[in-house]
């Protein structure tokens, strides 16, 4: 399985491994959307706080 899977034609969000372990399918929106608000939301709010403290 490529490290990035991405099959619009497999509903299915989270697509198990082989080796066990799940990967996101990002042919989904909602894998963008749990992308997104899992780690860039969370990294763009600890980045400006810490600007803000240390300005």
């Amino acid at each position: 399985m490529a490290a990035l899977y991405r099959d619009p034609r497999d509903k299915r969000v989270f697509v198990p491994k082989p080796g066990g372990g799940v990967v996101l399918n990002f042919g989904h929106p909602i894998a963008w959307t749990i992308l997104v608000c899992t780690t860039i939301v969370p990294f763009a709010i600890v980045a400006a706080v810490t600007l803000a403290v240390i300005l």
